[in-house]
This record gives C-alpha cells, structure tokens and sequence, in this order.
C-alpha cells in the first residue's frame, strides 16, 4: 500500500443528491482528492498532501474537523469559507460561493428573505429592538440566542456562521448608516464581548446606538425601516419565528412612526455610551 495513503480523508460517503450542502460538499472533496493525486513527490515531501487536515491549514480554520464537516455536508461553509476553498483548491469562481447564496437563502424563513437582501443593498437603516440587532451581534450572543429555538449543534454553528457573513455589509467602501434603539434590558443579558461591541460598533462614524431606558417605553419585538441607494424604502417588523416585510409606502411610514418614537423616548447618544460602558463594568 502506498505510504501517502496515511495522508488521505477518511470520511463518510454521501449521497450529493441529498440536498445542497452535500453537493457542496461533494464538490470540496473532489476537488481536494484531485490535487492529491496531482502533487508531486516534492510537494508531497514538503507536507502539500492535501489531507483535511493541510486545507484547514491553507483556508485558516481551527482543525480538519470543519473540512469534514464541509465535506459530508454536516456543516456546509459560510460564503468567506467558500471563497478560501475555491482559491485554495482552483474552482472556478463562484463554483462554491453561488452555490452557498442559494443555500442561505433556503435556511432563512419565508417572511425574512426580503428583509435581508434588501439590508444588504440599503443606504440607511433605522432599527429599534429589544436585542441586539443582527449586524451587531457577537457569535457569543447570537449562538445563545438560537439556542432558545435550535437543538442541534451543527445547525446552530451554521446559523452562527451566516449571521456573522451578513455583517459584511458594515465593511463595504461606503457603509449604510446604522442607527439603533436598543431597549435596556437587552444590556442585562449581553456578555461582556457583546456590551464591547456595541462601545465599538458606537465609535465608527456610520452608526449610533440609543438605549431606551426603563419606564420610557416598551418593546416587545424588532423594527426596522430601510432605505435604499435609489429612495425605496421597506419595513420589516419580527417577534419569536414570525415577521413580516413590506414596501408599501403606508405601511413603511407606520413603521418609521413607532420607530421615531422609540427615538425620542431614547437616551442621547453620549449617555447611551456611558450606560454602555457602566453595564460592561458590571459584567467584568
């Protein structure tokens, strides 16, 4: 038997026609097993076996395990993953990537798909919620979050890993302007990482975090009006495994009205900061 054979996966077969994130997965392990048999005596000697273990490597994750799981479709990758594994194994561009699009797309709920291709486009966003917003939430607090309605583990992880990829949205060229009302029960239950993050999030100059202390109001889910480069503007508004989306213009302004009251029932930004940084205190 061939000595390298030592170097080589020893994974489940899966059936690519399961879903997508075993076609992904297939995919991966493909094209990971093809640059195997390619690799010369010399790459080889250099440690370029091109085992899970030399990808995870070459793509910047922890262990092999995640290539596993990629591979076997337990955990498919998030769109920056994707792209690492297209590079790091000569797939075509947006062989993985456009696949992994259309797959997020079927694990977000029917009622949040518009809301959250339009955020991706939108030029400001006005949101108040009694959580921290998605765009600013820490893996920490968002796993916690999903944990309340998610048994498995892997699909946690997985849901985890999309959430973080839309904050992307925060590093392009020109970022949209955040600006947020946050109630103030939502500091009591955030980590110490989350609270350091929102101190953060409040120094850039395209967002500003309120917090609607205690007694000034009461929320009891998420609010959010977009609006777009091209003047559309869409609301969206969710509770516990519900919402709804919306672009009619009557609807969108009842939504930016129960914001603005929210607004100015809110600290300014300056104390907000400061109420910030005393519950961070607190927790440390």
């Amino acid at each position: 038997m061939d000595g390298d054979n030592r170097h080589m996966p020893k994974v489940r077969d899966v059936d690519p026609g399961e879903g997508l994130p075993q076609y992904i997965g297939a995919l991966v392990k493909e094209a990971r097993i093809r640059k195997a048999r390619a690799a010369t005596p010399q790459e080889k000697a250099k440690g370029e076996t091109w085992s899970q273990s030399y990808v995870a490597t070459r793509v910047f994750v922890g262990a092999h395990s995640r290539i596993s799981d990629v591979e076997t479709g337990e955990v498919p990758p998030d769109m920056g993953l994707a792209h690492k594994l297209e590079v790091t194994l000569d797939l075509p561009p947006g062989t993985l990537t456009h696949l992994v699009r259309i797959m997020h797309q079927g694990t977000v709920q029917d009622y949040a798909q518009g809301y959250l291709k339009r955020q991706e486009e939108a030029e400001i966003i006005h949101t108040a919620s009694f959580i921290v917003p998605g765009l600013l939430q820490t893996p920490d607090y968002a796993r916690a979050l999903l944990a309340t309605g998610e048994t498995s583990p892997k699909a946690i992880e997985l849901y985890v890993e999309q959430r973080m990829e839309r904050q992307r949205v925060l590093e392009r060229e020109h970022p949209p302007w955040l600006s947020f009302v946050l109630d103030e029960s939502a500091l009591h239950h955030a980590s110490t990482t989350q609270l350091q993050r929102l101190l953060d999030a409040q120094e850039r100059p395209n967002i500003s975090i309120q917090i609607l202390p205690y007694g000034a109001g009461h929320m009891m889910g998420l609010v959010s009006v977009l609006t777009m480069p091209d003047g559309v503007r869409a609301a969206y508004t969710e509770g516990f495994r519900t919402g709804a989306y919306t672009e009619e213009t009557t609807e969108v302004i009842r939504y930016q009205r129960v914001y603005d009251r929210y607004a100015a029932c809110a600290l300014t930004v300056d104390a907000s900061t400061q109420l910030i940084a005393e519950a961070l205190k607190r927790s440390t």
